[in-house]
């Protein structure tokens, strides 16, 4: 009698680990934090319960590997332009750009790093504040590479980065208000000219 393949089992488990936190992130964007149960969130990822707390020590955990994996997924795409070794404008624009669609696109996301309040309760309020540091950073490095390259000209990258990341948060809540009807390409076309205004 031959035993039971394993090799597989580890890659199963991790298909269904992300299966889990994508339900999960779904499902916390759209009902709230507070409104996700264990029981609701294993009927939409179809799993037992038992397969959840399995993976996941409990709601709480759920989230923040939620969190972490949506800010990983935005962190490789950056690192994938990065290593193209464009000219550090061109590179930092899109950067900019994979930063805006990824938060445009993803309502999870955006509400963890803009309406975090929506969502998640205070318990958790520092860590999405660390979430959005990553955010930052992201951008700080593409700034700062553009500087030391000696392509842009700017004594005060923080404030810069502040500028960017405001002006994309503006935009967001003014989408969300209705208020405001200029696509994100737009937005963000004009925030990387206004960037290149100083090449040196």
């Amino acid at each position: 009698m031959t035993s039971p393949d394993t090799t597989q089992q580890p890659e199963r488990d991790e298909k269904k680990r992300i299966q889990i936190l994508d339900s999960a992130a779904d499902l916390f964007s759209r009902r709230g934090f507070d409104k996700t149960s264990i029981r609701g969130l294993a009927s939409e990822a179809r799993v037992s319960t038992s397969t959840i707390y399995a993976h996941f020590a409990d709601k709480d955990d759920l989230l923040l590997q939620s969190i972490d994996r949506r800010l990983s997924l935005v962190e490789q795409k950056v690192r994938a332009l990065v290593e193209e070794k464009k000219d550090p404008l061109r590179q930092l624009a899109l950067v900019l750009s994979a930063i805006h669609h990824a938060l445009k696109d993803d309502p999870f996301l955006r509400k963890i790093l803009i309406f975090d309040s929506q969502v998640v309760d205070h318990r958790l309020h520092q860590r999405t504040g660390l979430a959005r540091e990553r955010i930052k950073n992201l951008g700080l490095q593409g700034l700062r590479h553009a500087v030391s390259n000696g392509v842009l000209d700017c004594d005060d990258v923080d404030a810069l980065e502040t500028v960017l990341r405001v002006s994309f948060q503006g935009w967001v809540l003014s989408i969300e208000n209705g208020t405001d009807e200029i696509s994100e390409e737009r937005l963000t076309s004009m925030l990387i000219h206004l960037v290149e205004g100083r090449r040196k």
